[in-house]
């Protein structure tokens, strides 16, 4: 549990530190999705609900562009679905394996940019699209490269 409470604060000074200096436009990875996506798959989702939800607090104090509350619900359905996945990787495989875990975290990145951007949601649909699809490969092009550091199926 140490191990990941030191990964959490390195997460955490990446995130409020580096985010704003790794965007591209309004395009921010988001760092600690990553953190929840690990967390859950190693401490299930009753854990992993909880750390989201408290790292979603957190962060929203931090940032302030984001509607409170946004940030804790998201994290905390990663936390969720996430937690699923704990001991399952030998009898899903390592390709299903890893492709559920890039789907709970593109149904989060809707959710986020559904309520952060609902106005794009029902006035311009494609520049809603091109937001969620970026933000989203943002993120997954850090967890893919993480992946050869620190496979979650290893978790």
């Amino acid at each position: 549990m140490k191990k990941y409470s030191l990964v959490l604060i390195i997460a955490f000074l990446i995130q409020i530190l580096l985010s704003n200096i790794l965007s591209i436009g309004d395009i921010r990875p988001d760092f600690l999705i990553i953190f929840i996506v690990y967390f859950a798959v190693n401490f299930g989702s009753f854990r992993g609900v909880l750390a989201g939800f408290s790292v979603g607090l957190i962060i929203s104090y931090f940032d302030s562009g984001v509607i409170i509350g946004l940030l804790p619900l998201t994290y905390s359905i990663v936390g969720y679905l996430g937690g699923f996945l704990k001991d399952r990787s030998y009898r899903l495989g390592q390709f299903n394996f890893i492709l559920i875990s890039l789907l709970i975290i593109v149904f989060s990145f809707f959710i986020y940019t559904y309520f952060n951007y609902e106005y794009l949601f029902y006035n311009e649909f494609s520049t809603f699209l091109l937001t969620w699809f970026s933000t989203t490969l943002y993120t997954l092009s850090i967890l893919a490269i993480l992946q050869f550091v620190v496979p979650l199926r290893r978790i």
